[in-house]
């Protein structure tokens, strides 16, 4: 069953004990929780997330495609379902990058970086993107998709600071539940104080701990595959 999932929810799904229950539709869900949080960061319209079925193909699959001409974010489904959940998150952070990319080379969006933003506007003439067919390492060092895997690479890793976070929270109500609980089984004056302070200790080391909320800076027509993982296009 396909249902919506807040980023909370996301979070703690994005966690392959969880996410290797899941099926691909709720899959996208979670994947559509995710883009509408990174586009609100990134100050621009979240991008609807649908799946595609494109198999494997000489040992390559792609992972998933930001389609500039209807702004969605398309998810391979034979990808999706064998992906980790890293894995998962760090394509439709790409994707999420070159949706940003297209609407600020359209100029819906102020990018500060205009030199950036005239080799992505470069990129994006008609024949001077290169697909991965056509020359792998052009194609992955190319300025969009540089700057793509940048950003996936980076912001990926701050929503995992952030699913840490959570889950250090939860440990630490959990912890906060089992010895009141344990208190109050096992002696005649409960003393929950002990449990009460470890989880102020975790929830104060958790916010210590945590990523910066803000995601920096947003894929592409064109295609990027890979052996094994999945790349975006």
């Amino acid at each position: 069953m396909d249902k919506p999932y807040s980023y909370q929810d996301s979070l703690h799904l994005l966690n392959d004990s969880e996410w290797n229950k899941l099926g691909i539709q709720n899959r996208r869900s979670v994947m559509q929780s995710v883009e509408n949080e990174a586009a609100k960061r990134d100050g621009r319209q979240p991008c609807n997330v649908s799946i595609f079925s494109e198999p494997p193909s000489n040992g390559m699959i792609t992972a998933g495609q930001y389609n500039p001409n209807t702004g969605a974010i398309e998810m391979n489904e034979h990808y999706l379902q064998r992906a980790s959940s890293n894995e998962s998150l760090i394509t439709i952070m790409h994707e999420g990058r070159h949706a940003y990319q297209h609407r600020a080379v359209k100029g819906e969006i102020s990018h500060q970086d205009k030199s950036q933003l005239a080799a992505w506007q470069n990129n994006m003439k008609p024949g001077h993107y290169i697909t991965a067919e056509q020359n792998r390492r052009a194609h992955y060092r190319q300025p969009i998709e540089a700057d793509a895997r940048e950003y996936a690479s980076i912001t990926s890793r701050q929503i995992q600071g952030e699913q840490r976070v959570q889950n250090g929270a939860n440990k630490g109500i959990e912890s906060f539940r089992e010895k009141t609980a344990n208190a109050t089984n096992n002696s005649a004056k409960p003393a929950p104080n002990k449990g009460i302070e470890s989880f102020r200790e975790r929830a104060k080391q958790g916010n210590n701990g945590s990523a910066h909320n803000a995601i920096t800076g947003g894929k592409s027509e064109g295609q990027g595959q890979t052996q094994g993982g999945g790349q975006g296009r």
